[in-house]
């Protein structure tokens, strides 16, 4: 399957990248919420080239009656701006035996490709897994990685069944299931199965195998999969795929030449060249949240407060607030540590204490 992400807009804009979106975009799409770069219509989101789509997104109304949206012909599950990342459904390639004609079905090839967009496969957080009963399946790319100039990449694992009693749920290490790691620098993939590997003989116990790159946190083998086929309809047929995305295919020594240009706009934010291909990200400074795409859009934690965020004094009632920080002190007229020990009264304020005490006591001061 051919699933490009190109589309020609109808009135291509110029748009500088610093400009905020207007204050009427939609920012959410059924369950999901849509952030800035990433945005519904003209004006919305960031506008980096006539070919390039990835941060305009549509709103759909999909078979089930809800709203979700979709990057192209992409359905989008999420979007992280702290993390570069969007969630994408990701199709399962199944592979069957058929009945009728006494032989496999399905494991055609299934080519993906993100090449005309700013995302990337995430190869820190995917893995190409195979379910089935001796099953061969690869996954590969034309495109040439970055990180492995002059070649090609291709891996595969094969999943056997020595027998239904040594498959385990949660277990996807060859029997019933294996998986693989890719490489860095890939946004495109072919998946296909090595059909010299055909299971009819084995279609009493296990009539389907499956191969897909899938989020490996999300992914829990279950041996129903193999044993009942049921991987697809427990699915959909789609499994979550995670992708990470530039703002800018240049790093960002180049990128902050081009004030225009320029996508890190808020006050304390960073620039980050991303790990994961060309290109490059902005991050909120340390000591500030917030989406450093907009203008005011990296605001200072407040350690102090509940927030979420752990009390960081070890001393209740220290903690003082600063820009991109806080600090911890002790209560006036007392020393000590307040970050990690405790707040105590000064040595002169105490003996001074006792002093007014042996004054107020001239009878006992006798003694």
């Amino acid at each position: 399957m051919l699933l490009t992400l190109i589309a020609v807009l109808a009135s291509a804009w110029p748009a500088a990248a610093s400009q905020p979106p207007g204050g009427t975009c939609q920012r959410r799409c059924g369950d999901v919420d849509i952030p800035y770069p990433f945005g519904i219509g003209r004006g919305c989101y960031l506008y980096t080239g006539e070919n390039d789509v990835t941060f305009g997104l549509t709103c759909n109304l999909t078979a089930d009656g809800t709203y979700r949206p979709f990057c192209f012909e992409v359905e989008v599950l999420g979007v992280s701006v702290a993390r570069g990342q969007a969630r994408v459904r990701n199709e399962i390639n199944p592979w069957c035996y058929n009945d009728t004609s006494r032989s496999m079905d399905g494991g055609s090839s299934m080519w993906t490709d993100f090449s005309d967009s700013s995302f990337m496969l995430s190869d820190e957080d995917n893995r190409f897994t195979v379910v089935g009963c001796n099953s061969l399946a690869y996954v590969s790319s034309s495109e040439t990685s970055q990180f492995a100039t002059g070649s090609t990449y291709m891996t595969g694992c094969m999943a056997t069944c020595p027998g239904a009693g040594r498959l385990e749920n949660g277990s996807c290490s060859g029997m019933g299931c294996c998986q693989a790691a890719i490489p860095r620098g890939i946004n495109s993939f072919d998946v296909v199965f090595e059909e010299k590997f055909n299971t009819t003989a084995i279609a009493n116990f296990s009539r389907c195998s499956y191969a897909v790159l899938v989020e490996a946190a999300w992914f829990d083998f279950r041996t129903t999969y193999v044993t009942a086929g049921d991987f697809m309809a427990s699915t959909g047929g789609k499994v979550p795929l995670v992708l990470d995305w530039v703002v800018g295919k240049v790093t960002c020594q180049e990128a902050m030449r081009n004030t225009t240009a320029y996508a890190c706009v808020s006050s304390n934010s960073v620039c980050v060249d991303s790990r994961n291909g060309p290109g490059y990200l902005c991050n909120c400074s340390r000591g500030y949240q917030g989406n450093p795409y907009l203008q005011g859009g990296c605001r200072d934690i407040d350690e102090c407060g509940d927030g979420g965020i752990s009390y960081p004094c070890s001393v209740p009632g220290t903690c003082i607030n600063t820009p991109g920080g806080f600090r911890c002190a002790c209560p006036d007229k007392t020393t000590g540590n307040a970050y990690t020990g405790t707040c105590e009264a000064k040595k002169s304020q105490l003996g001074a204490h006792i002093a007014i005490d042996i004054r107020a006591s001239p009878t006992e001061a006798q003694y």
